[in-house]
């Protein structure tokens, strides 16, 4: 019987896999809910089934699993972008390490739409070379699209404080957030991004650094200090804006960074 062929699978898995303790009954239901329509149960177990037992673990967030993906997986992203810039190399290793193996835009780990069909290791190369143009393509952008939707999650402009001054105003003030992003340090810039507007907690973001909670912390701080101090210079001294709207503006996004981080510590 295929249950039983399952459990012989999982069990070889299991072995390959001594530190990764995945109950069978969380396996099975993961292979069903993987096989697609036209495949037969044992069509399923001639695929790469060592793969997606691990696969399974970090979609269940077990820290052995995790631990494992990020051992092996982090070497296939480095070797499938050789050829790409040091930089574009750095972020997006940290942006894949985050989407993979812990949240990809609020819907769990990326590693998840891995079918099992061909080895991970293949789909992984695909993923990082895709991911690497986004961020390559983001750099080459005057504005990027993360850093334009960031200033959208922190001041929509639906906001009754945003749509009560003059749509000028409001432009200038997005243009200035966006290009103070710019300026920011890389890795305080991709760290801010994830904790704002990927949902990521410091203790999940650490990790991805092999840094101290504290580190991630101090990082976020003078990212946010530093995004508010220089819009605050850049509307006031070079777009003329007067100081009442400046301050609510700057009053706004403090406010709704707040609400987001009070939002992150709530669900942690």
């Amino acid at each position: 019987m295929i249950e039983d062929e399952v459990a012989v699978a999982w069990q070889r898995c299991r072995e390959a896999r001594p530190d990764v303790d995945l109950p069978l009954a969380t396996f099975r239901a993961y292979l069903d809910r993987h096989r697609p329509e036209d495949v037969t149960p044992a069509e399923q177990l001639t695929w790469c089934l060592e793969d997606l037992y691990l696969a399974c673990g970090v979609v269940a967030q077990l820290p052995a699993a995790i631990a494992a993906a990020d051992r092996e997986l982090v070497p296939i992203i480095d070797a499938a972008l050789a050829t790409w810039d040091r930089a574009v190399v750095d972020e997006t290793r940290q942006r894949l390490r985050a989407m993979v193996l812990v949240d990809h835009a609020g819907r769990g780990p990326l590693i998840a739409q891995y079918s099992g069909r061909g080895a991970l290791s293949r789909w992984l190369r695909v993923v990082a070379a895709r991911e690497a143009g986004k961020v390559r393509r983001s750099d080459l952008a005057q504005t990027p699209v993360d850093d334009e939707r960031l200033f959208d999650v922190l001041a929509p402009a639906t906001d009754p404080a945003l749509s009560a001054i003059k749509n000028d105003a409001a432009r200038a003030f997005k243009q200035a957030f966006v290009a103070a992003l710019a300026e920011l340090d890389r890795r305080e810039r991709t760290a801010l991004r994830l904790h704002l507007l990927d949902g990521l907690t410091i203790d999940a973001i650490a990790p991805l650094y092999d840094v101290h909670r504290a580190t991630v912390a101090r990082w976020i701080a003078n990212a946010k200090q530093a995004v508010l101090d220089r819009t605050r210079k850049r509307l006031m001294h070079e777009l003329r804006l007067e100081r009442d709207e400046v301050d609510s503006l700057i009053r706004l996004v403090h406010s709704r960074i707040e609400l987001a981080e009070d939002a992150l510590r709530t669900k942690k």
